[in-house]
């Protein structure tokens, strides 16, 4: 879950995982208590967390997460992009294996460790350039923390294009877009354009080719559509940044179960 700059031709850059954290911000295994747990839908919750200390997080960084409760069963913490930090730490989940089904029932009080900051936080913006963020279901989470991040330091308002099988896989969408210019697409035709938001994608590139404007995309979301994401922005020249995620034990680069294919050979 760091973020890797894609640039034509599409390779990934290594991070180095000692420069996985923002300056200022040393990683450290905090434990707090669930404040509490918000459904979205049947799928989609927001567990947030309360900390003495406040975390300090940049959008793209992410966090180990474990309940105390847990035991020996599932032994690994979950990795988990940031939605917020500070006091307040939240994470975005989707029940798909044990551990996002047991934190799916977690109660407030119940005791987690979160390992944070981790990843490599997005880049900055390039000058006279307009962020066109991209996301897919949970990824979604790291790509709202960005906007908010933007819109708080008046820049350039985000494009975003958001996408999912359907209207009910477009979580915090509202959130997202109070801080944006939203476009939507939905794979059963159920919300927005009928399709995937690849499709908006190629609008959005056309119409910056057509204006002459210079554009940078940050995608996050399953890695097939961000893989046709980067594909789509090395064939036109257009600066593109991916969140990266796979599961691993550690979440810095110790462990080494999270090795992800170059596209030029090799593996981050």
């Amino acid at each position: 879950m760091s973020g890797t700059q894609l640039t034509p031709p599409a390779e990934l850059v290594p991070l180095e995982p000692q420069a996985a954290a923002s300056p200022g911000a040393r990683r450290a295994l905090h434990r707090m208590l669930l404040h509490r747990r918000d459904s979205i839908g049947s799928a989609y919750q927001i567990l947030t967390f309360e900390s003495e200390q406040a975390i300090e997080v940049a959008a793209g960084q992410f966090a180990m997460v474990r309940s105390e409760t847990w035991g020996h069963a599932p032994l690994l913490p979950r990795p988990m992009s940031l939605l917020t930090g500070g006091h307040r730490p939240s994470i975005l989940i989707k029940v798909v294996g044990e551990g996002t089904r047991r934190m799916a029932v977690a109660s407030s009080g119940e005791p987690f460790l979160l390992l944070a900051p981790l990843g490599k936080p997005w880049s900055a913006v390039p000058e006279k350039h307009r962020p066109v963020l991209v996301a897919g279901g949970v990824g979604v989470a790291p790509l709202l923390f960005f906007a908010r991040e933007l819109s708080a330091r008046g820049g350039p308002r985000p494009l975003v294009l958001y996408g999912g099988r359907t209207a009910a896989d477009l979580p915090l969408d509202r959130d997202l877009a109070a801080v944006s210019e939203m476009r939507v697409a939905t794979e059963d035709g159920s919300r927005g354009e009928k399709g995937r938001v690849t499709a908006l994608l190629g609008a959005a590139l056309a119409e910056a080719g057509r204006e002459g404007a210079p554009i940078k995309v940050y995608t996050c979301g399953p890695h097939a559509m961000m893989a046709a994401v980067a594909a789509m922005c090395a064939e036109r020249g257009v600066l593109c940044e991916v969140s990266l995620e796979t599961p691993m034990g550690c979440g810095y680069g110790v462990c080494l179960g999270c090795p992800v294919a170059k596209s030029a050979g090799g593996y981050l």
